[in-house]
């Protein structure tokens, strides 16, 4: 069986400094992440170790912060100086550091993902009118796991719109809502006869902000 570390070997993409940390900063920013910890080595010779809090701007100059340990020391360095980063577990970054070629791991200790334990938590309902073909689904854990990250955030979204009387208006035109894998898909939301459709290719990435990306396409449809 090929182990996660063969997968990322596999598939790793090659990435500049500057644009690790610039992807891993958007890791850092999700609340639900611990934030990811790097040592850095710049072009002087220095060595930053810590973890990763963000990489921003001051007066047009790229900035990187991090965090010790401990929580008593921010370390700050100029991005342009930033000669190589060593991250730490990056597994948890394979969708990072792969270019999207393989999904976001799920959290150790995570129970499995079933399409029968899938299709207790997001029943359909008028609220929520979701179409899936289970049968057509792969089996692979990766692909169900995927498929609840994205299940999740349509769910969010969906209470989301229903927020206020206009919203409900606009949703209560949404009779269908389907959910279909597709390889080499990229995540997208379109109108079809009474509802929309989602797609997206569930084997890959999908992005970090799903629920966020996924809002936009359907506030853009109702």
């Amino acid at each position: 069986m090929t182990s996660p570390r063969d997968d990322l070997l596999g598939a790793v993409a090659a990435l500049a400094p500057s644009a690790v940390m610039r992807l891993l900063a958007g890791a850092a920013a999700d609340p639900g992440e611990p934030p990811p910890e790097v040592r850095i080595c710049l072009a002087g010779g220095q060595v930053l170790d810590g973890a990763l809090v963000i990489v921003g701007s001051d007066h047009g100059q790229g900035v990187v912060v991090l965090a010790a340990a401990d929580g008593r020391q921010l370390s700050y360095a100029l991005a342009a100086n930033v000669a190589a980063v060593e991250v730490r577990g990056p597994h948890r970054f394979a969708d990072i550091f792969t270019g999207g070629q393989l999904p976001q791991p799920e959290p150790a200790g995570a129970e499995p993902v079933t399409r029968l334990s899938l299709q207790r938590e997001f029943p359909p309902s008028a609220e929520f009118p979701l179409q899936v073909d289970w049968a057509a689904l792969p089996g692979s854990g990766a692909v169900l796991a995927n498929l609840a990250r994205l299940l999740a955030g349509l769910r969010e979204v969906a209470r989301q719109a229903r927020a206020d009387e206009m919203g409900r208006r606009a949703w209560a035109q949404v009779r269908a809502l389907q959910v279909a894998h597709r390889d080499g898909a990229n995540l997208s939301v379109r109108r079809m006869p009474g509802g929309m459709s989602v797609q997206a290719d569930l084997s890959a990435a999908l992005p970090r902000d799903l629920a966020g990306q996924i809002g936009q396409q359907i506030n853009a449809l109702l």
